[in-house]
């Protein structure tokens, strides 16, 4: 009996091992199956590396798409807040200053902080024209009452004033002018125009700096034409003394503005004409500033 149960613990022995022989090799198979996909992953790496370059492709036409929003697809709109007022003594009800101002408003479908940076000019401009007014309320009430009676009951106040006009707009310019005058009883107010130049895609004003790339060549081209056009009539009687040592300080920073002709250089009253000249606007022909002009400006 004893030697029985030592055979039957002997064949369970064997029988034990041999299962244990079969599982060892399921195991290892298992294990290259668990082995397999990352062999797989290691060939497909190629693939991965296309797919991101996808990605690292989607991301730059996400970012040409941040870029393309900043360049408009329309051309402004603009309309005006009219600020215009009568403003009078609030002890006699005498007119002491008329006023007149239409501020331009500035609308980009889809470019909200571009329009604001463009409103933005106008707005400071405005309130630097109501600083200007209070002054001007001042004096007229300083002059109003140093007057007789007789003079002060034909007092008919003073004016000042600030009229905006588009001159172009487009997705790439918007040009802007602003007529502006002051008078204080004299024979004629004195009148100037000056004007905004926009970058539209950006929002920024524009200055000479920006417009040429080579402005002292610019500068002799403009000039010319400003020489051109004031030695002929209309305006050769009206010509200064030593006008042409003023020719040069024509072309300013807030003088000039773009149309689908070209560069228009403004030339106020009193810079190498009388009065009785007016304001000229000398247009200078894209073609003629090609070489010495910023071609992002060129229409």
């Amino acid at each position: 009996m004893k030697k029985k149960l030592i055979w039957l613990a002997l064949a369970f022995c064997l029988m034990a091992a041999a299962c244990n022989g079969k599982d060892k090799p399921a195991k290892n198979a298992s294990e290259q199956n668990t082995q397999e996909p990352a062999e797989g992953n290691r060939q497909e790496e190629p693939s991965k590396t296309e797919e991101n370059g996808k990605e690292e492709e989607n991301v730059k036409t996400e970012k040409d798409g941040e870029s393309r929003t900043t360049e408009p697809s329309k051309e402004p709109e603009v309309t005006f807040t009219d600020y215009s007022q009568e403003i009078r003594d609030e002890e006699n009800d005498v007119l002491l200053l008329s006023v007149t101002e239409n501020c331009p408003v500035i609308t980009i479908e889809g470019n909200e902080d571009i329009s604001q940076k463009m409103n933005m000019v106008f707005e400071q401009q405005h309130i630097t024209n109501q600083d200007e007014i209070d002054k001007k309320v001042q004096e007229a009430k300083d002059y109003l009452g140093s007057l007789p009676e007789e003079e002060a009951g034909a007092w008919a106040g003073y004016g000042y004033g600030m009229n905006y006009k588009v001159m172009y707009a487009s997705p790439k310019i918007l040009s802007i002018e602003s007529e502006n005058y002051d008078w204080q009883g004299s024979t004629h107010p004195n009148t100037w125009t000056s004007s905004y130049c926009f970058d539209v895609s950006t929002g920024d004003l524009l200055y000479l700096a920006d417009v040429f790339t080579d402005e002292v060549k610019a500068r002799k081209i403009v000039e010319q034409h400003i020489l051109d056009t004031i030695t002929k009539d209309p305006y050769k009687d009206a010509l200064l003394d030593d006008y042409e040592a003023y020719v040069p300080d024509v072309m300013t920073e807030n003088t000039f503005y773009f149309n689908k002709k070209g560069l228009v250089i403004i030339c106020n009253p009193y810079m190498v004409t009388a009065y009785v000249a007016g304001t000229i606007e000398v247009e200078v022909p894209y073609e003629e500033l090609k070489e010495v002009m910023n071609e992002k400006y060129i229409i």
